[in-house]
């Protein structure tokens, strides 16, 4: 049958995806888990088969540890592919880790452009402002992580202390 629907989108845009996002936001944890994989299965489904390529290479090279490879693939995926949030979050993770802060947040920036619910970047962006003593604006991307993923305990607990810190300031 999905051969007489034509091929899948890809990525963020898969039609999929909201059914998945509505499952995890008012499903129970139980199946939690499973909604979150697929959900970022199909994230990592690049619209061509050159750039999903070029991407499991990127990926399978910052698993070996050669993150400038990993990050020269995913150059070349960004280009190839500019509207492939995944791109963006797996390039903004191999930045931080080489501790190019502001290339991370670029990339971060225009994956949750492109994939507003991206809720593993809301996440890392979170972190990345905690760590910045933006704690308002952690606490509020904390709660966008739990929008959309609010099987999420550590976003939950992090949300929670800084709540707490922030009680009786302004919001």
């Amino acid at each position: 049958m999905a051969g007489m629907m034509g091929p899948a989108a890809a990525d963020q845009t898969d039609p999929r995806l909201d059914a998945l996002f509505e499952e995890l936001r008012v499903g129970d944890a139980l199946r939690a888990e499973e909604n979150i994989g697929r959900i970022i299965e199909i994230w990592a489904d690049a619209p061509s088969d050159t750039v999903d390529l070029l991407y499991a290479r990127a990926e399978l090279s910052a698993e070996n540890g050669a993150f400038d490879l990993s990050l020269t693939l995913l150059d070349h995926v960004v280009g190839l592919a500019p509207n492939f949030a995944q791109g963006y979050a797996l390039r903004g993770e191999l930045r931080l880790t080489a501790d190019d802060r502001t290339g991370a947040i670029q990339d971060f920036m225009k994956a949750l452009e492109l994939e507003p619910r991206h809720f593993e970047v809301r996440s890392t962006l979170a972190e990345l402002l905690l760590a910045g003593g933006e704690k308002r604006d952690a606490y509020d991307m904390f709660q966008k992580v739990l929008e959309w993923n609010p099987h999420d305990e550590n976003a939950r607990q992090r949300a929670r202390v800084l709540r707490r810190e922030l009680d009786g300031q302004e919001i």
